[in-house]
């Protein structure tokens, strides 16, 4: 589960260029990490709002922002 975990934060740090506080969508994010399967990937997201590393999501994590908390997570 942490690596799958640690796959889809990198890949949201990717499509937001490294920068805190960017929008990124769900498609883009999935594609970044090579998944298909969207009921797998919000419940990865869950958990990466949950550690706060990234926030401001819509209900079904169609769009969210990273934080630098998980900018700093991915990069220690």
């Amino acid at each position: 589960p942490w690596e799958t975990a640690r796959r889809v934060l990198l890949a949201v740090v990717v499509e937001a260029n490294g920068m805190p506080g960017a929008y990124v969508i769900q498609e883009h994010v999935m594609q970044q990490a090579n998944m298909v399967d969207a009921e797998h990937f919000r419940t990865i997201a869950r958990y990466l709002e949950e550690q706060g590393w990234i926030t401001d999501a819509d209900a079904d994590y169609g769009v969210f922002v990273v934080s630098a908390s998980g900018i700093t997570e991915l990069i220690g």
